[in-house]
């Protein structure tokens, strides 16, 4: 015999998949929301204003003009574990011949999280460009070789949390004394340039 469902109870569920979606849907909008909040600063580096998928909003880049050289030479490859939307971030870059770096003004205390975001779109074998990162003169990232870590024209991303706090900088398990600032520098090292493609700084602890 075969069973038949009542019409009622075929709308009650269509019903309720539909308010599970939008559920869904609604705790993602929130979630971006939150973290697009919770930014401080955001820069897109070597290239112009973006605002991603999460509504975090880089800036173009303030060091234009001033220090290194801005590259969109990734923008005619696909950035691999990256949405279409927000390849932009990986796509353009700023290098140097030397050490550089950015500055950011922290007023508040508190715990934090630097996102550095990186792709190698010129090199296609590693050893070729390898470098480090320090924060207020602490290295946070050895031997960065973008293209060993992830492959090439493939999104990757530095997680570093740190914490401010009674003018004390706690970064990887080092303490400094705190000025106001954070600088983010990318040392020149044996093999080609430094480069950063973009960066942001947020509040909170690593998820």
């Amino acid at each position: 015999m075969r069973r038949v469902t009542a019409p009622w109870v075929m709308r009650f569920l269509m019903a309720a998949a539909a308010m599970v979606m939008l559920a869904d849907r609604s705790r993602a909008e929130g979630d971006a929301v939150n973290l697009a909040e919770r930014v401080i600063w955001a820069v897109n580096s070597g290239g112009d204003a973006h605002t991603d998928t999460h509504g975090i909003h880089y800036k173009k880049d303030p060091l234009e003009g001033k220090v290194g050289k801005a590259s969109d030479y990734g923008m005619r490859l696909p950035i691999l574990r990256s949405s279409p939307e927000d390849q932009v971030l990986y796509q353009t870059e700023r290098y140097n011949e030397d050490t550089f770096g950015y500055e950011v003004p922290m007023r508040d205390e508190g715990e934090y999280i630097l996102v550095l975001k990186f792709a190698e779109v010129y090199f296609a074998q590693s050893q070729q460009k390898v470098f480090d990162v320090r924060v207020n003169g602490h290295m946070v990232v050895k031997d960065l070789d973008i293209f060993d870590r992830v492959g090439h024209s493939t999104a990757h991303d530095e997680i570093i949390p740190f914490t401010i706090k009674r003018g004390k900088l706690s970064i990887l398990g080092e303490v400094s004394t705190f000025n106001g600032k954070l600088t983010i520098e990318f040392i020149k090292g044996y093999y080609d340039n430094p480069k950063v493609c973009a960066l942001y700084v947020m509040k909170g602890k690593p998820e």
